[in-house]
């Protein structure tokens, strides 16, 4: 189970996946000190970032974007840091 980020700005599933993919890019994950690739399925609405150690997954439906975090086990003691400055994020994305 994820965290569930209710959309602000954003419409619809549509608008907020562009506005996520416009702004969770290799580049802006670099600025955490994280190399990752991210993947886009535009037909499913559905973003993967992985890198070492992490797999972020985030889909969307109507009112919210869901936010799934795993982590290895060395950084599992940081998943609440990480979410808490991924959702600061998002918040201003979506």
């Amino acid at each position: 189970m994820g965290e569930k980020i209710s959309y602000k700005k954003s419409k619809d599933a549509t608008s907020a996946f562009n506005s996520v993919k416009n702004n969770i890019t290799p580049k802006t994950l670099a600025k955490f000190k994280v190399e990752a690739k991210v993947d886009y399925d535009d037909s499913l609405l559905r973003i993967k970032a992985h890198g070492k150690g992490f797999e972020m997954n985030f889909s969307f439906d109507d009112r919210s974007l869901e936010l799934d975090l795993t982590l290895s086990l060395i950084l599992r003691p940081l998943k609440g840091k990480i979410l808490d400055m991924v959702k600061r994020e998002l918040i201003n994305v979506v």
